[in-house]
């Protein structure tokens, strides 16, 4: 998954233009080519990163301390900072190339409360300086010229996963720099979660005294009441509460729920994927933030209505989507990614999903799952128990070698062609095996609807075999192919169950 803004801990000049008492010599070579106040989005990314780390001295932890040389002053106990050489993070270290400005990292040292000051300038306005010093008024300290401070970390956001950070340039004096916060609290708080993202937006501007901060917020700035942060209860009531008006929320907050679903999930992927075919672009635009989360199931998210699609929607469905998939045109970078996502999905949801039908289409007896279609390995195929040699039946209409087998109340018939067997008919004609929707001859007519939902009546078939009154085909097409399922019923009870690939046609088509 992509990730913009990884923090490196790596030194950091006091950029060159912006001020500091530390700020490194330019390269005559480059300045001579480039602008000092001209910035890459890597330049603004990395004044940042090392910005974050001077704001968060002020709200978050401290500087570095000497616990061995303390002052005390009323009730509070002050260290000295030991901040010679003090690293600063970056998020990526340029080569030449890539960074229009002329430094290279370098540490900073802060000994008193002028050099405090003096880096903060660095980096923010004299107002928001002014603001950060207000912020903690008592936590620095000089005592004889030397800077102390009280050790007052306040704790960082334990609902904050992780961060990005980009940059984009609004006109000549001003880059807008954008943080997305991303909250999931589901590893330690379940079956609760707290799970989404909060943005903030801060202004880098061009002043007399270079590029400065003019608002900023702290490097675990998550916004627990923003409109796209919730709270999940993934508990049975929970589930039974949420269930109700998922209808209602976005497809955002819907795919929110979904990463941490697990097996509660199929109602609302089978729902997110119906939405991705009736408005795609909605559903490209909500999901914009899930390319560079951080999130551990975002992918299977991601890939949602390409599974759910193939799994549990008909062939109109699944034409349609491929439609989508083959005509949208992403508007950013993030939809490009998603449409990339399920263009690669397809292949293995389409793969998963011919597996699924072909496994609907098996026989169970004796505790193992006699299935209709190729078969490796050779005869028995792995089945225990199956007699040691089939009986010859003479040759297909193409020529290729027919073969029957029958085992534990069941007739099996397959071919042999270019070295590949192919079971294509099976039937039970007394109790015992049954389909895997649980249905064995002796069940009534109405069992076999209840489980066969779609089941249609044909006389013909019924009045040509097993003497019965006619039979219920169920023969699902799609991904199922030329499979179907004949239930024999006579004086509304199974009489007999064929299975059976067609491999050219269907009974019902």
């Amino acid at each position: 998954m992509r990730r913009f803004g990884m923090l490196l801990l790596l030194t950091i000049a006091l950029l060159a233009g912006c001020g500091g008492q530390n700020a490194a010599k330019p390269d005559p070579a480059v300045s001579e080519e480039i602008p000092s106040d001209t910035l890459t989005e890597l330049d603004v990314r990395n004044i940042y990163t090392a910005a974050a780390a001077v704001y968060d001295w002020f709200d978050l932890t401290t500087l570095p301390l000497d616990r061995t040389d303390s002052r005390t002053e009323g009730d509070r106990t002050y260290y000295r900072v030991d901040a010679e050489a003090l690293s600063l993070p970056i998020a990526v270290v340029p080569e030449p190339t890539d960074s229009s400005l002329p430094w290279q990292p370098q540490p900073v040292t802060i000994t008193s409360l002028a050099d405090l000051r003096e880096t903060a300038e660095t980096f923010f306005s004299p107002e928001m300086v002014d603001s950060l010093f207000t912020l903690s008024p008592d936590h620095y300290k000089d005592f004889d010229g030397v800077l102390y401070a009280t050790d007052g970390g306040r704790g960082s956001n334990l609902y904050l996963l992780d961060k990005s950070v980009a940059a984009e340039q609004v006109d000549e004096d001003r880059w807008a720099v954008t943080v997305t916060f991303y909250a999931d609290s589901y590893e330690w708080e379940r079956p609760s979660a707290t799970v989404g993202y909060s943005r903030a937006v801060l202004d880098l501007e061009r002043t007399a005294g270079g590029w400065k901060f003019t608002s900023f917020v702290p490097s675990d700035g998550l916004d627990l009441e923003a409109e796209t942060v919730f709270t999940f209860d993934y508990s049975f009531n929970g589930f039974a509460k949420d269930e109700q008006g998922m209808d209602t929320w976005s497809d955002y907050k819907l795919s929110c729920w979904l990463l941490h679903a697990d097996a509660l999930g199929e109602g609302a992927s089978t729902m997110l994927a119906l939405r991705f075919l009736e408005e795609p672009a909605t559903w490209f635009a909500d999901l914009s933030v899930f390319p560079d989360s951080p999130w551990e199931h975002a992918d299977v998210v991601m890939e949602t209505p390409a599974t759910a699609t193939y799994a549990w929607l008909g062939q109109e469905e699944q034409a349609e989507f491929e439609g989508i998939l083959n005509t949208y045109v992403p508007r950013n970078e993030q939809e490009q990614f998603l449409l990339d996502t399920l263009h690669s999905a397809r292949e293995g949801a389409m793969e998963r999903a011919v597996e699924d039908a072909t496994a609907s289409f098996c026989l169970v007896t004796e505790g193992q799952f006699l299935s209709l279609g190729s078969k490796d390995g050779g005869y028995p195929w792995g089945y225990a128990g199956l007699p040691e040699t089939p009986q010859s039946a003479g040759r297909g209409d193409n020529g290729e070698a027919v073969f029957t087998v029958s085992f534990g109340g069941v007739d099996v018939e397959y071919f042999e062609a270019d070295g590949t067997d192919c079971v294509y008919r099976m039937t039970a004609t007394a109790p015992g095996p049954c389909t895997p929707g649980g249905i064995q001859v002796g069940d009534t007519e109405e069992a076999v609807k209840a489980v066969y939902t779609g089941a249609v009546q044909m006389g013909a078939v019924g009045e040509d075999q097993f003497g019965a009154d006619y039979a219920l085909i169920h023969e699902p097409g799609g991904l199922a192919y030329c499979k179907h399922i004949a239930f024999y019923i006579t004086d509304g009870v199974v009489t007999a169950i064929q299975m059976e690939d067609l491999m050219d046609g269907r009974l019902l088509g």
